[in-house]
């Protein structure tokens, strides 16, 4: 068998998924097929400016520009599939922008004549900084001028550091790893970590059209959303976390979202999106971390453990047992951090605080209006009510931070109404350090503070976001696997 699914399988697939088959007919496909030489996505950080995967992308990127607008494969019309239909701030994220890479590294190999070419990816753990590959002048396809990023600029650890990212990682629970449940491709619901995190804040930090729908103009969009599609594989293959079983998200299909390699419409079910990360392409596994790479080899190499990843999804880890909710909105600006108390049950806070177990307390920051923006990120304190822009994130009140990616053109033209979605963070680790180090009063109410930050260094940017209610929850992970 090939070491990939041939395209008419591919196409056989999707038919059969489409129709409402499902995905068990299929794991059969993963005995005896060598998926070792599969196209390796790899980390930037890993090659040379002049690495020959980087020489074909921007051979790819200049012939896509040269293409007229009319033809589904040129840049211009790849941008504005994602101006039109990009979900965000709910669970059909993931499964679309994997999508999306898919048939564009598919167009990408069609336009340069290399069917091995694998999109490469920005791990910007490990490198924070937009890669030399992607500067220069108009020569170089790569570049696009007007980024608020400059060669020199580093993207804030705490948003995309390694330890962020591993606390991410280890998240059991898919509607918060990867977004809330949402009815409709473009409904707003709740930014899981993944997104609201990392994904948001690169968004902002590279700036320019990468702040907007558009984003896909800029070429290291899609460098940003590799990594993006990386983490999720890490997540699921080599750390054994299970998607969403709800047929609501297993059967949505994304209907005239996307082109093939010849430029014509193609439709998809999420369904059959969990297929191309096992059969048509595979990372090195450097996104995981300390031996990553190692550890995704040993995954891959588990073909129990590959059909265990396509056929097993499971309901919410997370089952909330008690709601704390403050119906009190409030305006955030970098000038004007704001702070709420909340009046959290003494044992709920106790439960939290006695152990590291399956008890935790997540701060939702809700029906939020985002900037208009990605000027600034939000930082997260506990019982800190002092806490400034200037508060580093290695303060022991510091609980986490979320960022925003909004485009509101894109809204405005779908005639959709203001974006309003939820942001979630996990405040237990920081209820149990301020209460290991004696600065926790049980029974008192938990102070959280929020604080806009810059993301550039500069002058303020007059620019706010809105939230009308902030809520504690007291969540109970389930240890089924």
């Amino acid at each position: 068998m090939s070491a990939h699914l041939s395209r008419r399988s591919f196409v056989r697939t999707t038919a059969a998924v489409g129709a409402g088959i499902g995905l068990a007919p299929f794991l059969g496909l993963i005995e005896g097929c060598d998926l070792s030489h599969r196209p390796v996505r790899r980390s930037l950080a890993t090659l040379a400016p002049d690495d020959p995967i980087i020489l074909t992308y921007r051979e790819a990127v200049a012939a896509m520009k040269a293409l007229p607008a009319t033809d589904g494969r040129s840049w211009q019309r790849q941008a504005q599939i994602h101006f039109d239909h990009c979900p965000h701030g709910n669970w059909f994220f993931l499964p679309w922008h994997r999508a999306y890479l898919f048939y564009f590294e598919q167009i990408c190999r069609e336009l340069t004549g290399e069917p091995d070419f694998a999109l490469p990816y920005w791990d910007w753990t490990a490198d924070p900084h937009v890669p030399a590959a992607f500067w220069g002048d108009a020569s170089n396809p790569l570049f696009q001028p007007g980024r608020s990023a400059t060669p020199t600029s580093t993207a804030d650890p705490s948003l995309v550091g390694r330890p962020v990212i591993d606390d991410i990682l280890n998240e059991p629970d898919f509607l918060l790893f990867g977004s809330g449940a949402a009815a409709g491709q473009r409904d707003f619901s709740v930014y899981g970590r993944l997104e609201g995190t990392p994904h948001n804040y690169v968004h902002g930090f590279v700036g320019g059209i990468m702040g907007s729908y558009q984003s896909p103009q800029d070429p290291i969009f899609w460098m940003h959303h590799n990594m993006i599609e990386c983490l999720w594989v890490e997540w699921n293959v080599v750390r054994g976390n299970a998607n969403t079983n709800n047929p609501v998200w297993m059967n949505l299909p994304f209907t005239d979202n996307f082109f093939d390699r010849n430029g014509a419409s193609v439709d998809i079910p999420v369904g059959l999106t969990l297929l191309m990360p096992v059969f048509s392409y595979q990372f090195d596994g450097a996104c995981g971390g300390a031996d990553g790479a190692a550890r995704m080899t040993r995954a891959l190499a588990d073909t129990a453990a590959l059909r265990q990843f396509l056929s097993r999804g499971r309901p919410p880890r997370i089952e909330v047992r008690q709601r704390f909710p403050v119906e009190r909105g409030f305006q955030l600006t970098t000038r004007a951090p704001v702070s709420s108390r909340i009046p959290v049950a003494r044992e709920a806070v106790a439960a939290v605080a006695a152990s590291t177990g399956p008890e935790r307390l997540i701060l939702r920051v809700e029906d939020v209006v985002p900037p208009r923006t990605g000027s600034f990120f939000v930082r997260v304190f506990v019982n800190r009510p002092d806490a400034a822009p200037e508060t580093p994130s290695d303060d022991p009140h510091y609980a986490g931070s979320f960022a925003f990616f909004n485009d509101p053109a894109a809204h405005e033209a779908a005639g959709a109404a203001a974006v309003r979605g939820a942001f979630v963070v996990d405040i237990s680790s920081t209820i149990r350090r301020l209460s290991s180090a004696g600065r926790l009063t049980l029974g008192a109410p938990v102070e959280v503070r929020l604080v806009a930050v810059p993301t550039h260094l500069g002058p303020p940017v007059a620019d706010t976001f809105s939230a009308r209610r902030l809520a504690l929850e007291l969540a109970h992970v389930r240890e089924d696997r």
